[in-house]
């Protein structure tokens, strides 16, 4: 049956029945609860005098949904506040406005909470994870800005970098976060982070054994921490003048063919150049050369090397353990792209840095989704697909008798399989 034909002869009607666009919110946000997100923030966010202040947890929660829901401006918070059937479903009177998050970002101690609300996240994740050693990835990105707290980059662009650890076992939840101006070297703040990261391993009964990263990591401190923690690296190395005369120094009958590509392989060690105060810390490298597509006077091949400390195992297996960093560009991809950590909101940088921290823990909520509470097959998911199949579902609340009944319409047998198992994971008590 054909409603209508003719769109402009249509009256156009405002309604407040109670039903919901984004159903999957609902869930994702009780799901939060029953993981002890709501705990962490409680902890984190001491309870303000006066009692006509909003919750952290609500204006966390508020910002973390409209996120998850696709919204990529502060002022997109809008669309949730007016949609009574979720804000009674949550049990809140009423959602924050983009003032009172634009507030709230800007005050001084959000940012730093927040980073260590994160922080507790995936601490509990790992302690309800089965697995004991975990890898870490860490990478910095960059994103274009032209507020006045942007800075001008290696990339001689106004930018915004974000320095971010990943741990790939458990859907790549973000472990460390740091929001800085891009003129911040990509490799200021790795070995902080990586400590961190060690320690909130510990904390969670858990280690870190494997520790993954590009040039920017090509750091001798670095090399002897992982050392003294039994932690396996994979590290892209910077070709300075002492690994450029290395790799040259390989005889010719020493590369061999990497099966399938283009390219040769050859293995050798690295010693950094020793001094007074360091005495250096020996590695094992792995060169890969193909050759250029336009050959110079001075060289035929572009080269790419690859250190570790890893002295057992495999060439093969070391250089695809290796290309598995890549997953956190990935990562970086979804952060910025799927949830737009990308926006700079002010020219305050104590906002832009709030906003960002805001933008992580909102990534990690769906990553904890993923691994938690919803069907197994989700795990690889993007953000822009979990919101078609979970989050954008129509449904409604109905109470009838003393039961709550939660109506999903006209939704797919995925999207079934998607809330039944959330709701199964809900029943189950940690």
């Amino acid at each position: 049956m054909i409603i209508t034909q003719n769109y402009a002869s249509v009256t156009l009607e405002k309604t407040e029945q109670n039903v919901q666009g984004n159903m999957g919110l609902s869930w994702t946000f009780q799901s939060m609860k029953h993981f002890g997100l709501e705990k962490i923030i409680n902890n984190k966010f001491p309870k303000k005098k006066s009692n006509s202040e909003i919750p952290a947890w609500n204006k966390i929660m508020s910002a973390s949904l409209m996120l998850i829901a696709g919204g990529d401006r502060v002022e997109d918070i809008e669309k949730l506040r007016a949609d009574n059937s979720l804000i009674n479903s949550l049990g809140w009177k009423s959602m924050i406005s983009p003032d009172t998050l634009l507030n709230f970002t800007a005050e001084k101690r959000t940012a730093a909470r927040l980073r260590q609300s994160i922080e507790e996240q995936v601490v509990l994740a790992m302690q309800r994870d089965k697995t004991d050693e975990y890898t870490y990835d860490n990478d910095a990105t960059y994103a274009d800005s032209e507020k006045d707290c942007a800075t001008y980059s290696y990339k001689e662009r106004k930018q915004v970098s974000g320095l971010l650890g990943f741990i790939p076992e458990l859907c790549g939840l973000c472990i460390t976060s740091d929001f800085r101006p891009g003129n911040i070297s990509p490799a200021t703040g790795i070995l902080n982070q990586l400590r961190k990261a060690a320690k909130w391993a510990k904390k969670a009964g858990k280690k870190i054994a494997r520790f993954r990263s590009d040039s920017a990591a090509h750091n001798q401190k670095i090399w002897k921490y992982c050392e003294k923690e039994g932690i396996k690296y994979f590290i892209s190395l910077d070709q300075n003048k002492v690994i450029k005369e290395s790799v040259k120094g390989i005889a010719e009958f020493h590369w061999q063919k990497l099966e399938g590509t283009d390219k040769e392989w050859a293995e050798f060690s690295y010693m950094p150049i020793v001094t007074k105060k360091n005495k250096g810390v020996m590695v094992r490298a792995l060169a890969l050369r193909w050759r250029k597509a336009n050959p110079d006077l001075f060289d035929n091949y572009h080269y790419h090397v690859i250190g570790t400390n890893d002295w057992d195992i495999a060439p093969f297996e070391w250089l695809e353990f290796h290309n598995g960093r890549m997953g956190s560009e990935k990562y970086n991809s979804e952060l910025k792209s799927g949830l737009n950590g990308k926006y700079t909101p002010s020219n305050d940088f104590n906002i832009c840095r709030g906003y960002f921290m805001l933008t992580v823990l909102a990534y990690n909520v769906l990553q904890i989704m993923k691994l938690f509470y919803l069907d197994k097959e989700a795990e690889s998911w993007t953000v822009k697909r979990i919101r078609y199949w979970f989050i954008e579902t129509v449904g409604k609340f109905v109470i009838s008798g003393r039961k709550v009944k939660c109506k999903l319409i006209n939704c797919c047998d995925l999207t079934w399989k998607l809330f039944v198992s959330c709701q199964r994971r809900l029943i189950l008590n940690w």
